[in-house]
């Protein structure tokens, strides 16, 4: 009956038919827009998730290089760069693959040479990842500072590593905005004395290059000769752009005593509060003045190169307040310049 009714309804027209289309297709939406956002939900979660995994997975860090000698120009034309996306594909034939991305100066230096050697760099060279995860510069080859020989078809293998892969080109495909190189090894080498690969974890959102470095950092196997001015600003920009001043105060006083700790015999000067609070303050005020929120360690640098300036400290201190017994055990204010931040100290 209620069938018939609806019949009835349908065939003159009547305005309760109409009204029960809209709502038919207004409850066909809500179902379709249930289900879209349960299975955004559900493509939320899985990310999250897989992201979570990757932050436990250690990795190795992987430098790859190509090259070639220029007979026009006579000069060699090097290029290198730390690697995330290095892993074997068959045993065999023995190939690897890694992704470079697209457009970059390494990927067309690749098309052209058709060799690379990907290493797996040792525990002690953190410097190096860190070197070849920057940009790299046109005026300066990071080649200069680092030992290497030229390998098969002149590509830079650098020397000290735990393992060497060289490889020829096999085949490549493009990945969205990356290409996928496949390299068949050709040589390959290990080291028998040279046996603890550096390893780091996904963590944050943190370059390669940073992740390298205060995972090298926390583990005090960061080499002391690395354990510079520059190096101390740019660990203590890594906890405070990802945790804020309070958050990174604690975790910056405890890596350094660790770290200090750990070199005993070679540190010059024992931890000083005053000194590490100064530096504390005066990153987390160049940080907060910078005029974008996400930014990286160089831009960070390049708007803030007076904190390069060892005397800075000076501007603020005179030599017989800051080198004090008190100002090593404790922080005291500066006696020349109001220093910025010191209102957080006060509401501590």
């Amino acid at each position: 009956m209620a069938g018939t009714s609806y019949q009835i309804l349908r065939l003159f027209n009547i305005p309760a038919f109409k009204e029960n289309q809209v709502f038919r297709r207004k409850l066909s939406q809500r179902v379709k827009d249930a289900f879209q956002t349960a299975a955004s939900s559900k493509s939320q979660e899985v990310e999250t998730v897989y992201k979570s995994i990757m932050k436990i997975v250690p990795q190795p860090v992987v430098v790859v290089t190509t090259g070639y000698y220029d007979e026009d120009r006579k000069v060699w034309n090097k290029r290198g760069m730390t690697c995330t996306s290095f892993t074997n594909v068959s045993f065999q034939p023995p190939i690897v693959s890694m992704c470079l991305k697209i457009p970059s100066r390494m990927n067309d230096l690749l098309s052209r040479t058709q060799h690379f050697a990907v290493h797996v760099l040792a525990n002690h060279q953190a410097s190096f990842g860190m070197t070849f995860a920057q940009h790299p510069s046109h005026d300066v080859c990071p080649f200069e500072s680092i030992p290497h020989i030229e390998g098969k078809q002149g590509v830079p293998v650098i020397l000290g590593s735990c393992a060497v892969l060289q490889c020829k080109a096999h085949s490549m495909h493009t990945v969205g905005d990356h290409n996928v190189w496949y390299g068949f090894i050709e040589e390959a080498e290990m080291s028998y004395t040279v046996k603890n690969p550096l390893l780091y974890y996904t963590r944050s959102f943190r370059s390669v290059g940073d992740e390298i470095f205060l995972q090298a950092f926390e583990d005090a196997t960061l080499p002391f000769e690395d354990w510079t001015h520059k190096s101390h600003l740019r660990m203590a920009w890594n906890y405070i752009h990802e945790l804020g001043l309070e958050g990174a105060e604690p975790r910056i006083k405890s890596g350094i005593k660790k770290y200090n700790q750990l070199n005993k015999d070679k540190v010059q000067q024992e931890y000083h509060e005053t000194i590490t609070m100064f530096y504390i303050m005066i990153v987390s005020d160049a940080i907060n003045k910078m005029p974008q929120k996400d930014h990286a360690f160089e831009d960070f640098l390049h708007h803030n190169g007076h904190l390069l300036d060892k005397s800075l400290m000076f501007q603020y201190y005179t030599q017989d307040r800051i080198f004090t017994e008190e100002a090593k055990h404790s922080f005291i204010p500066p006696d020349k310049k109001e220093l910025p931040g010191l209102p957080f100290l006060s509401s501590r």
